[in-house]
């Protein structure tokens, strides 16, 4: 079997079992929203002490099936624009959660999706949200792709493609904010991408990321998610929660985004 191994644990998110439960637990007992069902998710990636809380609740306030596709920004280098991970099952202080090999060999047929565990090696945009993934569904199964930058109509042809093997899974979009600059800066505009996430408008999301030098992470994955739950008949996007970095580390002069919204 080949199992991906924990490469964050210890650093974004403590390695010790029942302390990361116990953090885990207190964070999802107050979701955004009342739990409902949904298509899709948009949750931070950073360090626990930073955005787990966020994260936390937002997974919270979503219905958990044991099909999760995790969309990611392509932080590392490898594979290609759309890589594949095919690891057997990924590792995690909570326990291992396991590869959807159905769904994983369907999404390996899609043009334009590669096969390729070189960009997840090291990782840590999937991994993060796996343990909260893992307490709330305990037979999760996932598939996990590395989206690079694309253009609208590259992401729109591959939702197109995707969907027919996405009836029964939740799809997650994994995505920080602006990036280094102050809190102010970032709130302004985080806001700007924020109200094209929330118009349901994932080329606008691009084009205003584009347009404004928003440096928000997973702008492609985000994108790719939406134009997905817009092919499995989603109908709107709520806002849950949106802050920064700044509270939690007392610097407000060089701050990361972090924001989170479910798809209906």
């Amino acid at each position: 079997m080949s199992l991906r191994p924990a490469a964050v644990a210890g650093a974004f998110f403590s390695a010790d079992p029942r302390k990361l439960r116990r953090q885990i637990e207190g964070w999802l007992a107050t979701p955004a929203r009342p739990r409902a069902r949904a298509l899709g998710v948009m949750v931070p990636h950073a360090g626990y002490m930073y955005s787990g809380e966020v994260c936390a609740h937002a997974l919270a306030s979503v219905e958990i099936p044991q099909s999760v596709l995790i969309l990611h920004t392509k932080h590392q280098a490898g594979g290609a624009m759309l890589s594949l991970a095919t690891y057997d099952a990924w590792e995690t202080p909570l326990g291992d959660v396991p590869a959807d090999a159905a769904l994983t060999a369907a999404l390996g047929r899609v043009d334009g999706i590669m096969a390729s565990n070189a960009p997840h090696t090291r990782e840590h945009a999937a991994e993060v949200v796996l343990p909260f993934l893992r307490l709330l569904r305990e037979d999760l199964r996932i598939a996990v792709i590395s989206v690079g930058p694309q253009d609208a109509e590259t992401l729109q042809a591959v939702a197109r493609a995707m969907a027919p093997a996405l009836a029964h899974t939740l799809l997650v979009a994994s995505s920080d904010m602006n990036h280094y600059e102050s809190h102010e800066v970032t709130l302004a505009k985080d806001n700007l991408a924020l109200e094209r996430v929330a118009a349901f408008d994932p080329e606008g999301l691009l084009n205003v990321c584009a347009g404004h030098d928003i440096s928000m992470c997973g702008a492609a994955a985000t994108a790719l998610m939406l134009f997905a739950a817009r092919e499995l008949g989603a109908r709107r996007v709520e806002l849950l929660e949106h802050t920064t970095s700044g509270p939690a580390s007392g610097d407000f002069d060089q701050v990361v985004g972090y924001a989170s919204a479910r798809v209906i």
